[in-house]
């Protein structure tokens, strides 16, 4: 039988990195989340339900110094192989990561969690940033070099990614999609902890389009203060897709503030603000993006946790002097987590 490039190549870096042993035991983790959202604007369907998101986390280790990692997703209907690595640990100042897992960009992708997200879904911006850098799901396939120095101080990752094979992960009747050019890109991430309730970071990445030579760049900064009852996050991300003559800059922001007014309660507001850059906006014809977004969640459990989002969504479209009708999105997440 035929193995995967990519199977064999985990294979084999995990007989280098270590004597390879059955785990003793495996970790199981996961979750489930159910969407229920209500569009006034889309007459024809306003009422949408689904079963939104799975996640099924199985992890060991293969030695003293050496763990992997796998999760298995179901989103909107598609399953997939979301995270496949290994990693092997030296010290807390230096750790190998070799497979697909997230890329140490935006501390709002997916080095946040779905199941600890603030409200139901990520920020416009994030969202954004993930397609403008080919990203299957904010995750790709690479090798990471990442640690802790400075006594746990500061954070730092390098990752040197490539995009085009994440098709290889994604189950098929067909043949995987793959594309063998290099579509590299080189991400880089530090991220300052001087306690425990403050995080100052900054991420960089630079890369190329796979097949077509086209340079691109993203790059943001990050300010985190969270110390029970208050939480205040403010992030801001941009980019560049330099398609010459024409080169495509995006960027925007987001800001939340929340508080636990109850030990099962929690209130939040945050504000976002998104250019998706170009003569003619985005996909959608859209130029300028600001939602305002209330929330509340309430913590049922250690498990259980269920959240109401009003989204207040003003649309500004290209070419166009006024914005567009009220597109106001109400949307509440069921998640049940183990």
């Amino acid at each position: 039988m035929r193995m995967k490039p990519v199977a064999f190549l985990l294979l084999v870096t995990a007989i280098i990195m270590g004597s390879v042993r059955l785990p003793a035991e495996i970790e199981f983790s996961g979750m489930l989340q159910t969407w229920l959202s209500y569009a006034p604007l889309n007459e024809n369907n306003p009422v949408g339900f689904t079963l939104r998101r799975v996640r099924f986390t199985p992890r060991g280790t293969l030695s003293e110094s050496l763990t992997w990692v796998l999760q298995f997703g179901w989103d909107k209907q598609t399953a997939a192989l979301v995270d496949a690595y290994l990693e092997w640990k030296a010290s807390e100042h230096f750790m190998l990561r070799l497979g697909k897992y997230t890329v140490p960009g935006t501390i709002s992708s997916s080095l946040t969690s779905s199941s600890r997200l603030d409200m139901v879904e990520r920020p416009e911006i994030t969202l954004k940033w993930s397609q403008w850098n080919e990203l299957s799901q904010y995750r790709s396939l690479g090798l990471q070099v990442h640690g802790n120095i400075l006594n746990n101080k500061l954070y730092y990752a390098v990752m040197l990614a490539n995009n085009s094979t994440a098709g290889l992960f994604t189950p098929t009747t067909g043949e995987a999609e793959y594309d063998a050019s290099p579509g590299l890109t080189l991400w880089n991430r530090l991220e300052a902890r001087p306690v425990g309730t403050i995080r100052i970071g900054a991420f960089y990445g630079r890369g190329w389009l796979t097949g077509i030579g086209t340079p691109r760049s993203s790059y943001g900064i990050h300010a985190f203060y969270v110390k029970h009852p208050i939480r205040f996050k403010i992030e801001y991300i941009a980019g560049e897709i330099e398609d010459e003559p024409i080169s495509i800059e995006y960027h925007g922001m987001y800001a939340l503030f929340g508080v636990q007014v109850s030990k099962t309660l929690e209130l939040l507001v945050q504000y976002d603000d998104y250019s998706p850059g170009g003569e003619n906006g985005d996909e959608e014809g859209v130029e300028h993006y600001k939602n305002i977004t209330l929330g509340c969640n309430v913590l049922a459990s250690k498990s259980i946790k269920l959240q109401a989002n009003y989204v207040i969504r003003r649309e500004s479209m290209a070419g166009v002097d006024t914005e567009e009708p009220e597109n106001d999105l109400i949307c509440i997440n069921v998640q049940y987590t183990f």
